[in-house]
């Protein structure tokens, strides 16, 4: 990838001039007559000034101009130049999957109109790379039908094919657009993608989890009877998948989330010794939050224990909470249980960091069991 002026790396660059020519040297080969050099000159346009998705959305553009106008043709001829599916993972493989990603964006282009052709494709084209953005605009203007594919997909032989079944129809994707009916009728695909709960690849499982955990930040009672469902008929698969699906309840302190999981809510624990290493803290700094809980049940506590840190903003009164997955622990009577934490405060581009008064809390089962602040200094 090339650098950025400040000497580090954009997303973007990974996706360059050489990758647009390699795609143009893989259309020429399964279409001789195709004018590579003028598809090239056309992709590059302002390339530069592009975002990486709005990238891929350019090449496939140009490439729905440089191909017949007859989709069945163009079709043909891009499934000729992917040629078979990879047999790694395209995760192992970085950037540089994206190269195949204009394809799919192509057929999401030109097939729109013709989605009893168009979706069997997608199904097709995931073993490259994933269909899951190229099946958004079918499921707006084509619902119905997108959603019958997609129960096709949910018992295809390949994970990657049944990824999609349920990533493609998440209704909050990562750089997906998003789609009215997902949000506001999401028990429709949480109904079909419900084995895959506890599917055979980690992948597929985790992607229903993520699915599943979209839905909580829509309708947390819908998400919370599907999550008992999952969990008390997938088996321990299906309870795994839960746990991940469940984690934003779950540091939200949801009562449901975490007696679904197991964990004592309610139960009387006490936090003792909660220390900061300093609480004078520098911007790049990393501070360490020390205490000790001890059960005050009569017989082992099951406990989720988290600790929060409350930002400074830019402005008095505009502080941020955030949470942050501590450790799952039993708690026996009478045993103080030590534990420590460490959190960096280094700026990240989805966290700015505004110098002031912060506040840093322990959570047991959801419950907030103390606070200590301190100063974040620039």
């Amino acid at each position: 990838m090339a650098a950025t002026a400040e000497g580090s790396y954009a997303l973007k660059d990974g996706f360059s001039l050489s990758t647009v020519e390699g795609i143009a040297r893989q259309v020429k080969a399964a279409a001789p007559r195709f004018d590579a050099a003028a598809f090239t000159a056309g992709c590059m346009r302002g390339f530069e000034e592009l975002s990486l998705m709005a990238r891929v959305r350019r090449v496939a553009e140009v490439l729905q101009q440089a191909l017949p106008q007859d989709f069945a043709a163009a079709l043909a001829v891009v499934e000729k130049a992917l040629g078979p599916p990879p047999t790694r993972s395209p995760e192992g493989e970085g950037i540089a999957a994206f190269g195949r990603a204009p394809f799919l964006e192509f057929v999401a282009l030109a097939g729109l109109a013709q989605p009893d052709v168009a979706l069997p494709a997608l199904q097709r084209l995931t073993r490259h790379f994933t269909a899951e953005f190229a099946i958004r605009p079918f499921l707006e203007r084509h619902l119905e039908a997108t959603l019958a594919q997609v129960q096709h997909c949910v018992h295809d032989d390949d994970w990657r094919v049944r990824r999609l079944a349920s990533e493609g129809t998440r209704p909050l994707l990562p750089w997906g657009r998003h789609v009215a009916a997902l949000k506001q009728e999401p028990q429709r695909c949480l109904a079909l993608i419900g084995p895959l709960a506890a599917d055979v690849s980690e992948v597929v499982r985790r992607s229903a989890a993520n699915h599943l955990n979209d839905v909580s930040r829509l309708d947390v009672d819908l998400a919370l009877d599907h999550a008992q469902r999952w969990a008390a008929g997938a088996g321990e698969a299906g309870r795994q998948t839960v746990r991940h699906a469940l984690r934003t309840l779950v540091k939200n302190g949801d009562a449901r989330a975490l007696g679904l999981l197991g964990y004592h809510v309610g139960a009387s624990v006490k936090l003792s010794k909660f220390k900061c290493s300093s609480r004078r803290v520098r911007i790049g700094d990393t501070i360490t939050l020390s205490f000790e809980l001890q059960s005050q049940a009569a017989e082992p506590v099951l406990a989720c224990v988290d600790y929060a840190i409350r930002y400074a903003g830019a402005r008095e009164g505009a502080d941020r909470c955030k949470v942050f997955k501590g450790a799952h622990l039993q708690l026996l009577p009478g045993r103080p249980q030590r534990m420590e934490f460490r959190r960096d405060f280094v700026p990240r581009t989805t966290r700015r960091l505004y110098p002031g008064r912060h506040v840093a809390q322990v959570l047991v089962n959801g419950a907030v069991l103390g606070s200590l602040s301190f100063e974040l200094l620039t």
